[in-house]
């Protein structure tokens, strides 16, 4: 199935569906509730008839009502009014009141449903007229933006990557607003290393939104646990279900409502995006997945990551479901080197269902692992710079439009064998829309940059890229 990159992404479409489902069944609910009243009121009605109202003086009046109301109709059909206003009392007297109260009803409910139809009909135009407002609300802001605009959006970076710096940064002024003015990136991803006791991560945050450009994204990972990082920093004591936990023992409702506290604390600091859930499967013991993961049962790590996502949601934050291919049979992560994997490509396949009903929930991100696929590709090059990984299954096989984004790219395992730029460039051109904490930010910006001006990359690539991303942060614009 095709559909338009520039419009409303796969996840948006389903999102809205989803309200428009909702509301037609509202409509339907207050149809039946109608018929209902009617129903008991009709019979109310009959009952006061049959136990006050048969008296001489009531039953003439009756007769004298029917006769008036057949006789006015037939003068207006027939000369014959005495004959008409005869045959009129007697159907009258032969039908019940029951069923004429029926007939009201039916009446009532036909016309609820064709409002229910009109209305639905209505909708569709209304929602193909957001699709386009969306559309052409990013093709203004891409039209709008520099070459070098445009690369520098593709990122998503720590507040010491942008500046350059190897220590944490804890407080912001001028040299943070000089720098993304002249970098004005995708997204600024936040942790534990940007909070302290000596200043109010509030006032930090503050400061953040003071200076970057409106519509910047501000991420973080946050999957609960003791690894939160608002327990890392020291801003709560209140340890939030990990996922390892709900796998456990708190199953679908646990997910849901981890999904509603975390999103709730990110809220609170204007955090929208959480580079969350984590679905990967433990495939072997000791793995990564294991300790990381929900467990090792492929339909109760989808079930459990679509309520995580949306009980995240519900509050308004962006998801990114993680990692695919994911860390179920290795055993590190890439941080002391390569990480290798022999599945194949059947065995991937059977690993699909928790992102596909994760992207079904209406995941925003997909990130992308840096394990490597021998067995796929013939070399140990990192899924995240893969097309097989991200064009031919994400993009093709899934149908997936929203935003594909890397793994963090600060780990050992992406510079023993790539620059920075290679590894930059190498991302892009498999089809990742954003290159996620990179290790040397400045290098991996002119090194697209370069590509781009040398042909290597098109400027067309970019904008594909761009569209997805601001389709996604202008899409709460469009939200009713």
């Amino acid at each position: 199935m095709e559909f338009e990159s520039s419009g409303l992404s796969r996840e948006e479409i389903r999102k809205r569906r989803r309200k428009k489902e909702r509301t037609q069944a509202m409509l339907l609910l207050a149809a039946a509730i109608l018929v209902v009243v009617l129903l008991i009121g009709g019979g109310v009605f009959l009952v006061m008839r049959l136990v006050g109202g048969n008296t001489p003086e009531t039953e003439k009046a009756a007769v004298d009502a029917v006769t008036t109301e057949s006789v006015v109709e037939d003068e207006a059909e027939s000369s014959d009014a005495d004959e008409v206003a005869e045959q009129g009392n007697t159907d009258e007297e032969e039908v019940p009141d029951e069923v004429q109260d029926e007939e009201e009803v039916t009446e009532t409910e036909d016309e609820t449903e064709d409002e229910s139809e009109d209305e639905s009909a209505v909708s569709d135009p209304s929602e193909g007229d957001v699709n386009a407002q969306l559309a052409a609300l990013v093709e203004e802001k891409i039209g709008s933006m520099t070459l070098e605009q445009k690369v520098a959006g593709l990122f998503f970076v720590t507040p010491a990557q942008l500046m350059g710096l190897q220590s944490d940064v804890t407080t912001l002024g001028s040299e943070f607003g000089s720098k993304i003015e002249t970098y004005p990136v995708g997204g600024i991803v936040l942790d534990s290393s940007n909070m302290s006791e000596e200043q109010d991560f509030s006032v930090f945050i503050s400061n953040l939104k003071v200076y970057m450009p409106e519509g910047t994204f501000i991420g973080m990972e946050d999957e609960g646990g003791e690894n939160s990082p608002f327990v890392e920093g020291g801003l709560t004591e209140n340890i939030i279900a990990s996922p390892k936990e709900i796998g456990e023992s708190l199953g679908e409702s646990g997910a849901y409502s981890a999904g509603i506290s975390i999103g709730s604390e990110l809220r609170q600091y204007s955090v929208n995006v959480n580079f969350a859930p984590n679905v990967d499967v433990s495939l072997k013991s000791g793995s990564v997945a294991e300790t990381t993961g929900f467990g090792t049962d492929i339909n109760t790590t989808a079930a459990l990551g679509k309520n995580v996502i949306n009980g995240l949601s519900d509050q308004e934050i962006f998801t990114a479901v993680k990692h695919f291919p994911g860390y179920g049979d290795v055993t590190q992560d890439g941080n002391s080197g390569q990480v290798i994997s022999q599945r194949t490509k059947d065995d991937l396949k059977a690993e699909y269902t928790p992102y596909l009903e994760a992207i079904e929930a209406g995941a925003d991100f997909v990130m992308v692992s840096h394990v490597s696929l021998p067995k796929l590709r013939g070399d140990n090059r990192p899924a995240c710079l893969s097309p097989e990984i991200i064009t031919d299954i994400i993009r093709t096989e899934w149908e997936y439009d929203g935003i594909v984004i890397t793994d963090f790219m600060n780990k050992s395992c992406m510079y023993q064998k790539y620059t920075y730029a290679e590894a930059a460039v190498g991302a892009i051109e498999a089809g990742a829309d954003m290159i996620l904490s990179p290790k040397n930010f400045e290098k991996s910006y002119n090194g697209i940059l370069d590509a781009v001006n040398e042909g290597t990359l098109t400027e067309e690539r970019i904008d594909e890229s761009l569209r997805r991303i601001y389709s996604v942060k202008f899409s709460t614009q469009f939200e009713n």
